[in-house]
């Protein structure tokens, strides 16, 4: 089990930046760590990632484990924060958002079926009404929230769970192309979309891989909409060292066509458009506190996941983690 940690959340304030899940989520003063009341269960998955190094890359950074009272969250100056129901410790992540300007945010819930197996018959029938009605039924992803930085009135556009829930295999397009705001001109926008399939692609690539259950998890994708922040953080990105190409690695390319495919998942056929490109996008992994971040996509919630070795990849989640992707490709493709 993880030690505790000291760290000072005196003045530590409501994750601002939070689209979907349960209240309580804290952010320590510099925006650095988010801090999330978290079962032992999901605490205990996140302690496992030592052992699974591919996994623990596609989400965000787990620094450790602080323990709750009833009210306080135990450090060497605690803080008040709203505890989450059965919570009795909190989980330290990186906070997906930090290093940003103005981000624009998506949740994407993953998976038809939405529960774990300890769920009461109640639960179950409640979140399966919910897939029945939505994208989550037929593609196995749901838009759970985002919000995005309107440049025109100066202030950012929330879109909560309830606009994810109307959309169904057709509109929610809608969905994916307001993400991606306009404001930005179709180059930049490009630009965005290409670093949001690369990473998806990714998530998708590691649960290949990896054999386990994730009901209810989600994929958070971020980006920068300030304009000069983005332009900024992209001529960053092309400069640092791992993409210089008298250091002999890789450049950042242009994705040149896109090749339709198919992918069979457990029986379900969803179609793919595949990237030739001269080159790869670099996600930006491994930052340095002080480089500008101008796309992030990671893999998040895991209070209801657990490692089901013998029991094949999780396709309930992939299924949703290929219909985003092919979302996100087809935006791309039309403009």
């Amino acid at each position: 089990m993880s030690t505790p940690l000291a760290i000072d959340i005196s003045a530590a304030v409501s994750f601002d930046n939070k689209v979907a899940g349960h209240d309580g989520v804290l952010q320590d003063p510099t925006g650095a760590v988010v801090i999330k009341p978290a079962t032992g269960d999901e605490i205990e998955f996140y302690e496992s990632f030592v052992g699974h190094p591919s996994f623990a890359s596609i989400c965000p950074k787990f620094y450790g484990v602080l323990e709750l009272t009833e009210q306080v969250i135990n450090t060497d100056n605690s803080g008040e924060v709203h505890r989450t129901k059965e919570a009795e410790r909190a989980v330290v992540l990186e906070n997906v958002t930090s290093g940003f300007s103005k981000p624009s945010v998506i949740d994407v819930k993953l998976g038809r079926q939405l529960w774990d197996e300890r769920a009461s018959l109640e639960k179950r029938k409640r979140l399966d009404d919910v897939a029945a009605n939505t994208t989550s039924g037929s593609l196995s992803m749901r838009i759970a929230g985002m919000k995005t930085w309107d440049q025109d009135k100066d202030e950012y556009v929330v879109y909560d769970k309830n606009y994810g829930r109307r959309f169904d295999n057709e509109t929610v397009r809608e969905g994916i192309d307001t993400f991606v705001v306009k404001a930005l001109g179709s180059d930049r926008r490009k630009e965005v979309i290409q670093r949001l399939i690369s990473g998806i692609a990714e998530i998708a690539d590691v649960l290949e891989k990896e054999e386990s259950r994730m009901y209810s998890a989600s994929i958070l994708a971020v980006y920068e909409t300030d304009i000069r922040a983005f332009e900024e953080a992209v001529i960053e990105e092309r400069e640092r060292p791992e993409n210089n190409p008298e250091n002999g690695d890789e450049i950042e390319g242009e994705f040149e066509e896109l090749i339709s495919e198919s992918v069979e998942i457990d029986g379900q056929i969803v179609e793919q458009f595949s990237m030739s490109a001269t080159g790869d996008i670099v996600l930006d992994e491994e930052e340095n506190d002080n480089e500008k971040p101008a796309c992030r996509v990671k893999l998040i919630d895991f209070a209801h996941a657990t490692w089901t070795p013998g029991q094949g990849k999780d396709r309930n989640a992939l299924v949703g983690v290929y219909n985003l992707k092919r979302l996100f490709e087809e935006l791309l493709f039309a403009l």
